[in-house]
């Protein structure tokens, strides 16, 4: 499979990739602070980016636009855990699928670790490496099963920011410009066309 590059270039001003996350979605609600993210490090071997778990801290379990999934240390469902996803990738039935990358392992340079996905079979991970900085590591993406993989020399907030919110940031854009982002937790349903028309009401209130 090939693999293409792509680097954007940070919006010159202020504020962090997380205020404009908050801001796109207008999410207000408290902030998480019970998640064991030592133990997820300590079994993986190595630390994750400050700027997803602060994500994480700031949302609760949830989809963005009711289509990109976090993966956290705990979840109602086995397959919504960091830790989980990760062993599963481990298997090596799976190496091929991976490939050029290979998933992450304490004994190895770098390797893949994912970090969401979404509703349509679409993967995000980290390229990891034990020797960079873990807010450093590129996103690597896959919009479907076998399409070919996409690295993106970028923060994982940012990734998200422009995936719900950038309209040119093909091909994971799911912004509509007529539309407003949203966060959706996990216990909240979308279960009419009314209601979807409501929540991405580009005049609604926060």
């Amino acid at each position: 499979m090939s693999a293409c590059v792509v680097t954007l270039p940070a919006v010159n001003d202020q504020l962090t990739w997380i205020d404009r996350i908050i801001d796109v979605t207008g999410w207000r609600q408290a902030s998480e602070d019970d998640a064991d993210w030592e133990h997820v490090e300590a079994e993986l071997g190595v630390g994750l980016p400050t700027d997803f778990k602060e994500l994480c801290r700031r949302f609760v379990p949830g989809s963005f636009y009711a289509y990109l999934d976090l993966l956290r240390p705990t979840g109602e469902h086995e397959s919504r855990q960091l830790l989980a996803a990760w062993s599963f990738c481990r298997s090596e039935s799976f190496a091929s699928v991976y490939a050029p990358y290979g998933i992450y392992g304490p004994d190895k340079g770098s390797g893949l670790i994912q970090w969401g996905d979404d509703q349509v079979e679409g993967q995000y991970y980290w390229l990891a490496d034990h020797s960079v900085e873990p807010d450093r590591w590129p996103v690597v993406a896959q919009k479907y099963g076998g399409d070919p993989w996409h690295r993106f020399d970028m923060s994982t907030t940012e990734f998200i920011y422009r995936m719900i919110a950038d309209p040119e940031f093909k091909p994971f854009t799911v912004a509509e410009p007529a539309r407003r982002a949203f966060y959706l937790p996990r216990w909240q349903t979308i279960p009419n066309a009314e209601e979807w028309n409501a929540l991405t009401n580009p005049n609604r209130e926060s």
